[in-house]
């Protein structure tokens, strides 16, 4: 937690820096490759709330970037079932 609690607001020149892109014809998992993307998980409530904090992302949007935005409710994983939860993805891709 000190971690977290050490850094500083980077500025928007910083978050332009930092974020490296996802080209346009990128296709599968984003694991193991060094897109930025930003994922959150939770109750609806939490999604709502707390992405509100990631509002600056839509200021990198540009004529040579777009912001992907996805939101899908989560499944349980051995039924399939819808949980009620939900996950959140930001990242920045390349206009093509």
């Amino acid at each position: 937690m000190e971690w977290l609690e050490n850094r500083n607001r980077p500025s928007s020149a910083e978050l332009r820096r930092a974020t490296l892109e996802k080209p346009t014809d990128f296709t599968g998992s984003t694991f193991p490759t060094d897109i930025s993307t930003i994922r959150l998980t939770g109750d609806p409530q939490f999604i709502e709330t707390i992405a509100g904090l990631f509002s600056w992302i839509v200021d990198m949007e540009d004529y040579s970037r777009r912001i992907e935005i996805n939101l899908k409710e989560t499944e349980d994983k051995e039924t399939g079932e819808q949980t009620g939860n939900y996950a959140l993805y930001l990242s920045v891709a390349e206009r093509g």
